[in-house]
């Protein structure tokens, strides 16, 4: 397949719209529990996603069941992963290590994708173990907990990317790809705890942010990942890492250390070992 400039524009778009979506989570996160946040998010999109659905679709078509269903299951799971350890740590540690997810595309496309393992990759995986290491054990007082959500959403978004792919490769709306997630991961709601305090506008706008902003990144990433391979357009998301990055530096008071910032520099080695050459 052809890759194509519009393609990649909506995924570079998309990135861009994640990394102040990241940041918004964190600044929420200090009025609204992460699990609140998350479930807020799965309410907006919810409503976004149906609204759209009807009024361009005239009501929800699915073309592939499994596919959307899978898609669900595992991009709930990460996004409910990932805005947990983003309120534990902060937007650009969480994020850094989420970002960690095109390995998993890779590894996860060669496992159940029937797509052909490549040298590269091992390499890569190891390079960023490593990073990743550096970053977890920085000599810094982040939350271990956070870390390792942070790591499990990225497992859990290799899987999900995947399944992206092949169903927007199949035609499936980008819009009935995010309302998957969204239903799968609206029971969250249920045990999230409500703010204890009285909320302000300010932290009212970041998860209303959170919501319209994850929306609009998500179908961008679907629309983007209609004729860019999956392991290839993932690597784009290097920007979501250096953005976010810089973003809790400026705004999330996160303040990185030498070991952290080389293990960025690690990671995102390891990720550009892993990008498609083809």
């Amino acid at each position: 397949m052809q890759r194509k400039p519009g393609g990649i524009l909506a995924l570079f778009l998309s990135a861009t719209v994640f990394a102040f979506v990241s940041l918004s989570v964190k600044l929420a996160s200090a009025s609204f529990a992460g699990y609140f946040i998350s479930g807020a998010r799965f309410v907006i999109g919810i409503v976004l996603c149906l609204a759209v659905l009807a009024w361009r679709h005239r009501g929800m078509r699915v073309k592939n069941l499994r596919f959307v269903v899978f898609r669900g299951l595992a991009g709930g799971a990460s996004m409910i992963a990932s805005y947990a350890a983003i309120s534990l740590t902060g937007p650009g540690r969480a994020t850094l290590l989420g970002n960690t997810y095109p390995l998993f595309v890779a590894l996860f496309g060669t496992l159940f994708f029937q797509e052909r393992p490549k040298a590269r990759t091992f390499v890569s995986i190891a390079v960023c173990t490593a990073g990743a290491a550096l970053v977890m054990k920085d000599g810094s007082d982040a939350s271990l907990p956070g870390d390792l959500l942070a790591l499990a959403s990225a497992v859990l978004a290799g899987i999900a990317v995947n399944f992206v792919r092949k169903a927007s490769s199949a035609g499936e709306s980008p819009f009935v790809l995010y309302l998957s997630p969204c239903l799968f991961g609206l029971p969250i709601l249920a045990f999230a705890p409500a703010p204890a305090a009285p909320v302000g506008i300010a932290a009212l706008a970041f998860l209303l942010f959170v919501g319209v902003g994850s929306f609009t990144a998500q179908a961008l990433m679907s629309v983007g990942y209609r004729s860019v391979p999956a392991g290839r357009g993932s690597v784009v998301f290097y920007w979501e890492t250096a953005l976010t990055v810089l973003l809790g530096f400026i705004f999330g008071g996160e303040h990185p250390n030498p070991r952290f910032l080389l293990g960025l520099l690690i990671i995102l080695g390891g990720l550009w070992l892993s990008r498609d050459k083809s």
